[in-house]
């Protein structure tokens, strides 16, 4: 069925025949109406309030929304495909409007003509496989990215970094990855904040830095050591502006020499009138300007500032923000407006840190556009701690996976207010152990946005040791630490499949409809998915403790207890609080960071990935699964019979389980 170009013109009409599916295209002076069978509608990028979109209406625009999405999104994309196995997508960054509540209608500016249109045909992974191919290779995180992460804004000091450290050993809590964000002084995002240095235009190096000891960061590079030597690696927040200081902030000079010369050699985007182009008020960072990064130089000036924090060990960044184009008629270096630009900024400032941070290390991104894949994680933004706000980020993970962006996460238990309950803190941490990305992140004590929605001033970390001292609650530190263990334990197969998805240009978290093609049952079951090869059905409402599961043809078991269950039905399931309801299918497999023998849950040690032979747990009479990773394996298994073999290069000593 492949894929059609088409270059659109107004007041066009083009028939396509996608294996005997017809597909009508008609345009007017500013509108595409499509017409062609379906029930069900996917991706359109993070979609947060629904996986189906049929019925709803969109904006392909980039927007900060702080909680509370709803139709809005940091992440639009414009490409969507339906379950009668053709899809869409426009090569535009101007926005767009999509309706989908009668057929499918798009609106836009009429000066975006001509538009570049694609129009696919296949299964939903061909269709997603072919949108990556056109938009970007995707690049693979580092291996200790798929480990579990910690971050809480009120982070500020060594001190209290060197808390969470301590808390980690003591209460055996596996973590791979530490961000922080309140780590930089509030005018520049670059120094060590109460560091002493001497202003200049040029680059600093480390050496360039004093630190005293009662400053807040006393010796960074020693603490990123110890980071390092836990088994933990480290990302600094980041933001795309040239901050306007407050009339409450310092003056800080190192900003204002900044400042001048990011005017003087224009390496922020201009009005008309030759005035720099700010952020209006009413917005995040009112008065600030943004780096242009479509200006070869003024990237290099930007991260020539940042490249001692890579040199001193810093093993990427939380590139937050991105929304920042409010003006149509700003200019930018090549020649673009804010029309295009405000979807194509987002992309342009995180393939600019892409680029700059390497391979070795990765990004953590909130806004994004066309080719996001390539950059190469994103997460879910701000949400409050409610249950209707985990089921949204349930609805903008797989909406933003079946739109072709491999590695994603969320904020665990939600980012803003007051603390989840400890039932949602369970249901988060069981959803998070099976998506790409597992992190924990809060806001500012007291509530960055408290004047809006006020709530008490507490320590509002979303660890486990916060969440068992505020709750008082001794068992919620093994519930929920239990959780931390099996991701950890998982970690070997999670990282051989985000090395496939790469190489097949496939999510890591799917759809039904995407790995089950002629199921129809997966047009409406849409609150379960698969995360490679398991099948994953949370609970995302309060007070439940039954659900329904769909389970394809086959034999699937128990990823915990090993009970087999028939497929080719539903059943309705009992789950506690402390449980999570996940599937193997039969004839899959699983390599686990465990001893043969041991039991899901098991602690392999603070920041250890692999600490002891790998086991290979095969499931069903018969079987194969193709193992991968970065230290030289690339084989497949089989069994039958109770006989296991393995064909290829098997670097790695591994144990066999057959279940």
């Amino acid at each position: 069925m492949g894929v059609h170009k088409v270059e659109l013109k107004e007041y066009s009409k083009y028939d396509f025949n996608l294996d005997g599916i017809i597909v009508e295209l008609q345009t007017g002076a500013d509108r595409l109406s499509i017409k062609g069978d379906f029930q069900a509608i996917f991706g359109l990028g993070e979609r947060f309030s629904s996986v189906n979109h049929k019925g709803f209406k969109y904006a392909n625009h980039v927007e900060e929304q702080f909680c509370n999405q709803k139709n809005k999104t940091y992440f639009p994309l414009p490409f969507f495909y339906t379950d009668k196995k053709w899809g869409v997508f426009f090569e535009t960054p101007y926005q767009m409007n999509f309706d989908f509540t009668d057929g499918i209608t798009v609106t836009f500016d009429q000066s975006v003509f001509p538009i570049t249109l694609y129009l696919f045909g296949g299964n939903p992974l061909q269709m997603i496989g072919d949108f990556i191919e056109l938009t970007g290779k995707p690049l693979c995180p580092p291996k200790w990215a798929f480990g579990p992460w910690i971050s809480g804004h009120r982070w500020n000091s060594s001190k209290l970094v060197d808390e969470q450290l301590d808390a980690l050993i003591a209460y055996k809590i596996p973590v791979t990855a530490m961000v922080l964000e309140q780590w930089s002084d509030e005018a520049t995002f670059y120094v060590f904040n109460q560091a002493k240095y001497t202003p200049k235009n040029e680059p600093f190096i480390y050496e360039d830095f004093t630190f005293e000891s009662d400053a807040p960061w006393p010796d960074p590079k020693g603490m990123i050591d110890r980071i390092h030597k836990q088994g933990l690696k480290l990302l600094l927040w980041q933001c795309p502006v040239v901050k306007k200081l407050g009339a409450d902030e310092p003056a800080n000079s190192q900003h204002a020499l900044d400042e001048e010369e990011a005017i003087n050699k224009r390496y922020i985007p201009m009005m008309p009138d030759e005035t720099p182009y700010r952020i209006p008020n009413g917005h995040w960072f009112p008065g600030s300007m943004i780096p242009d990064f479509t200006n070869a130089q003024a990237r290099r000036w930007w991260f020539d500032k940042r490249q001692y924090l890579l040199d001193i060990g810093v093993d990427g960044f939380k590139t937050d923000g991105g929304e920042f184009v409010y003006s149509e008629e700003c200019i930018f270096s090549n020649g673009s407006t804010g029309k295009s630009m405000v979807n194509q900024y987002a992309f342009e400032y995180v393939e600019a840190y892409s680029a700059f941070c390497g391979e070795d290390r990765t990004l953590f991104s909130r806004a994004g556009y066309i080719g996001q894949q390539q950059c190469p994680i994103q997460w879910a933004g701000d949400q409050e701690s409610t249950c209707s706000e985990l089921k949204s980020v349930f609805n903008a993970g797989l909406s933003v996976s079946s739109s072709g962006q491999l590695f994603w996460g969320f904020d665990i238990g939600g980012f803003s207010g007051e603390l989840p309950t400890v039932e949602l803190y369970k249901r988060a941490v069981q959803f998070a152990v099976f998506t790409p990305i597992m992190q924990l992140h809060s806001e500012p004590v007291g509530g960055q946005f408290s004047g809006m929605r006020p709530t008490k001033r507490f320590i509002n970390d979303r660890t486990p040791w916060n969440m068992a001292t505020y709750y008082e609650d001794e068992t919620l530190m093994d519930e929920v630490g239990y959780y931390f263990n099996v991701r950890m334990n998982l970690l070997p197969t999670i990282y051989c499949e985000a090395l496939k998805a790469v190489k097949s240009r496939k999510p890591m978290m799917q759809q039904g409809l995407v790995r089950f093609p002629d199921d129809e049952n997966f047009i409406i079951v849409n609150d379960q998915y698969f995360f490679g090869d398991i099948l994953v059905a949370p609970i995302l409402e309060p007070g439940k403790g039954q659900r329904s599961v769909y389970f394809p043809n086959g034999l699937w078991f128990n990823l915990f207890s090993n009970e087999a269950i028939d497929g080719g039905q539903s059943h309705d399931l009992d789950v506690s609080e402390n449980e999570v309801l996940a599937f193997v299918p039969s004839g899959s497999a699983l390599v686990l960071n465990l001893s043969v023998a041991s039991r899901l849950g098991d602690f392999v040690g603070n920041g250890t990935i692999y600490d002891h032979p790998l086991t290979i747990r095969c499931f069903g009479k018969k079987g194969c699964y193709h193992y991968m990773d970065s230290d030289g394996n690339d084989f497949v298994v089989k069994w039958e019979n109770g006989q296991v073999d393995i064909e290829g290069t098997q670097i790695t000593e591994f144990s066999y389980e057959l279940i």
